[in-house]
């Protein structure tokens, strides 16, 4: 199976935008593209914030533009810089409720608290005085996010820092900082398809430099929507911390959370010979997950495909992550499942609209963007793709408001 990798075709072409990008924003790029190389891991991905114009166009861009998935970057990431003293006390201010309300730019993960879907597991280890703790986690039956924190000593960065060393060598870690984090579903590997799953992990910074978000998304193309994993299992993971020989090893008890709306959408549109296909798209109280395919002889021309999905409010949904894959014996279709967050409301509608971004060097399909005179990069919509499709309002806005109450749930 021919695979693409969004998540680093991401990145590398945000790299080659770099020197396009004023030094604040660009900073800041470079922490999240830290965040999506995330160490040793298997998967990478990243997204965006919400407000559109104050924020570079160009890291609005880079962060959320993969190939199923583009979202609105904004407010605090291109603003005016905040004093130091500020930042401290903000940081001083402890945090009451949920962790999952540190993921600032996922709506579907702020919300865990108010609708109580949060699994609380409260699992920890301890070794040379540091202390790693997974108090939550939430499992929809698409993605599997869980916090991570640290208490202690022997820290001189963020959980999830790295030191670039320069030359395409492996980066180097702080001190406390995790080099490593491996995952097993009931004892057997994440990524095995011969499992039954096959399974991404990706790690996101959060505003606390020692909390973490790790997740667990699917590596399927298939164009059905099944439940990646067992609706109850046991997790275990083992995290690696730089300057601590012992690993920190943790098990922890999952259960799916039951709710979804599924839509089954079979729409089409052509172009030049080049044919886009909304099979499906699934909305659980925190995810929106939607499966589609471009069939086309120029897989030059698929791989330079981006997408953007809005709501019926003119709302762009942030991207959380995708994956790939020309089916074997089909090398002309490449077959996505792309993950966004949920919506602030439920829509009657949504939209799916496709672009080509202009590069620098137009014969060239990866490399620097092309940017016009106020810095954005320059996009090339394609009208005769854009799908629209209705979508079950009342049913999804009872979905948004579910809670552990209402679910009929036993928690403990």
């Amino acid at each position: 199976m021919n695979q693409r990798d969004l998540d680093q075709e991401l990145r590398e072409l945000g790299k080659a935008n770099a020197g396009k990008v004023p030094d604040m924003i660009r900073h800041r790029q470079e922490e999240v593209y830290a965040a999506l190389e995330a160490l040793p891991m298997r998967k990478r991905s990243h997204h965006r914030k919400k407000s559109v114009r104050s924020v570079s166009p160009v890291y609005r861009f880079l962060l959320i533009a993969a190939a199923v998935m583009i979202v609105t970057i904004g407010g605090l990431l291109g603003g005016a810089a905040v004093s130091p003293a500020i930042a401290a006390s903000l940081q001083s201010v402890p945090l009451i409720g949920s962790l999952f309300k540190l993921a600032a730019d996922d709506l579907g993960l702020q919300t865990l608290e108010e609708n109580g879907l949060a699994e609380v597991v409260e699992a920890s280890a301890t070794h040379d005085g540091i202390t790693l703790r997974i108090p939550e986690l939430v499992y929809d039956g698409i993605r599997l996010s869980m916090i991570v924190t640290r208490d202690g000593e022997k820290q001189s960065g963020g959980i999830l820092d790295q030191i670039s060393t320069g030359n395409g060598t492996k980066h180097e870690y702080p001190k406390g900082a995790i080099h490593s984090f491996d995952a097993q579903i009931d004892g057997r590997p994440i990524d095995r398809q011969e499992n039954g799953w096959n399974m991404g992990l990706s790690a996101k910074r959060t505003s606390d430099p020692n909390t973490a978000i790790y997740e667990l998304t699917p590596r399927s193309a298939s164009q059905q929507f099944t439940s990646a994993l067992p609706d109850a299992f046991t997790l275990t993971v083992q995290i690696g911390l730089e300057g601590i020989e012992e690993p920190f090893v943790m098990e922890l008890p999952v259960r799916k959370q039951q709710a979804n709306v599924m839509s089954t959408v079979q729409k089409s549109r052509e172009w030049r010979g080049h044919k886009l296909t909304l099979s499906e798209i699934q909305f659980t109280p925190i995810t929106t997950q939607v499966l589609l395919s471009v069939d086309s002889d120029d897989q030059e021309w698929q791989h330079r495909l981006w997408f953007e999905l809005w709501d019926d409010r003119g709302n762009v949904l942030g991207f959380i992550g995708g994956y790939g894959a020309h089916e074997t014996g089909h090398a002309g279709e490449l077959r996505y499942n792309v993950l966004f967050e949920r919506m602030a409301k439920a829509p009657s509608s949504i939209k799916l609209k496709a672009f080509l971004p202009e590069m620098e060097d137009p014969s060239s399909s990866s490399g620097r963007f092309k940017l016009n005179e106020r810095g954005e990069v320059i996009k090339n919509y394609i009208n005769g793709l854009e799908i629209t499709f209705p979508v079950d309002q009342a049913e999804i806005q009872k979905l948004y408001e579910i809670s552990s109450e209402t679910r009929g749930d036993d928690k403990p």
